[in-house]
């Protein structure tokens, strides 16, 4: 007996799992990476990454990328030839009498998601192309963005949500989820009528925009990334234990000296006298959002790093190159694991809010203006 050659060189590539799944759910029509995760339920971000590429590789399947928006893929000549045999697959599947060992999760359409109401209150400004913000813990929309609002609403419809504690939303009874975060940004963002538009995230709102573009890609068309992280690192291990402590203890003083140590970088803190030192710690216990605790609760539980392989959306990753909060070490495993991300630096700490608002500002619109070209 011989193995058969051909059967072998196919199976080398439909013999992987979900192989055969995804050539059969591209028969309908091209998709997006987001509308084949919901599509395929039980496929896991990486999984569906993976074997997108080896398809692309193998020639079975096409990757168009349409900027603004995200890439599609479809079916080429050779991948629709194997549909004939997967519908032969099927059928033999539907007709035996052996009980398979396992209940298939039924596959849901290719279609957005739902969303929730809107229950988080939002900032509104500007005209243009969309653009969501998603704002840092302990802080809100006004807090983060404040300082540059203006020059983004300059060519933008800016919608941003305030997270419970925050702004004008009130604190939540039970832990935050990163996932109704997401979803109350993009429903807010639709609520105010856009229907694609880019998020721009900050710090934990890094996160929430990265949550946002792996639920809803078919409406993120583009994200910014600043001063974030993927997940928990030691540094972080270490410090939002003591950040949250602080929070609930309610010495705000103490709370802002902590957070003015490690938020501003070297070259900003040591360039204030003593006296706009002062100003600089009473300014931050007076902007600490009520929702703290909740929101520094919430901060060690994230981790996105199976999102970011699927994302499709054009990235630019922001590293603050003195920030004591959020290392240029997760910056980079941002840019270097996100498709086609690109990094740019600015130098400054954890606040370039602060330290160089018009240079961050500029960052983000410059780069927002080029996937709109």
């Amino acid at each position: 007996m011989t193995a058969d050659a051909d059967l072998t060189a196919a199976f080398e590539v439909l013999g992987q799992k979900w192989t055969g799944i995804i050539l059969h759910t591209l028969a309908t029509r091209p998709a997006r990476y987001g509308e084949l995760s919901t599509a395929i339920a039980r496929i896991s971000t990486k999984m569906l990454a993976d074997r997108l590429r080896e398809l692309v590789g193998a020639g079975l399947v096409t990757r168009t990328q349409l900027p603004p928006g995200p890439a599609a893929y479809t079916l080429t000549a050779d991948g629709r030839a194997l549909l004939p045999a997967l519908e032969q697959i099927r059928s033999w599947s539907r007709q035996r009498t052996h009980t398979p060992c396992y209940t298939a999760t039924k596959a849901t359409p290719m279609s957005a998601r739902p969303l929730p109401e809107a229950t988080f209150a939002r900032t509104v400004v500007g005209s243009g192309p969309g653009l969501a913000l998603a704002h840092g813990a302990g802080s809100s929309i006004a807090g983060t963005y404040g300082p540059i609002l203006d020059g983004l609403a300059a060519r933008h419809t800016v919608v941003g949500v305030d997270y419970p504690g925050s702004g004008g939303t009130p604190r939540s009874a039970t832990p935050l989820s990163l996932d109704d975060l997401a979803d109350q940004l993009v429903t807010a963002a639709v609520a105010e009528g856009l229907e694609t538009f880019a998020v721009s995230g900050y710090s934990l709102g890094g996160p929430v925009a990265i949550r946002a573009a792996a639920r809803h890609p078919e409406r993120v068309i583009a994200l910014v990334l600043t001063a974030t992280f993927p997940h928990r690192d030691n540094r972080l291990v270490l410090a939002l234990p003591i950040w949250r402590k602080l929070a609930e203890s309610g010495d705000r003083e103490l709370l802002a000296e902590y957070l003015t140590m490690m938020a501003l970088g070297a070259d900003a803190l040591e360039a204030m006298p003593d006296e706009q030192l002062q100003q600089a710690i009473a300014c931050t216990a007076a902007g600490v959002a009520e929702g703290t605790p909740e929101h520094a609760e919430l901060t060690p539980r994230t981790d996105v790093r199976d999102d970011l392989p699927g994302i499709q959306a054009p990235t630019l990753v922001i590293s603050t190159t003195q920030d004591w909060f959020t290392s240029t070490r997760l910056h980079r495993q941002l840019a270097d694991t996100i498709p086609h991300a690109q990094l740019a630096e600015i130098a400054t700490g954890h606040l370039p809010m602060v330290e160089r608002p018009e240079e961050w500002r500029q960052l983000i619109t410059d780069f927002l203006k080029r996937q709109s070209a």
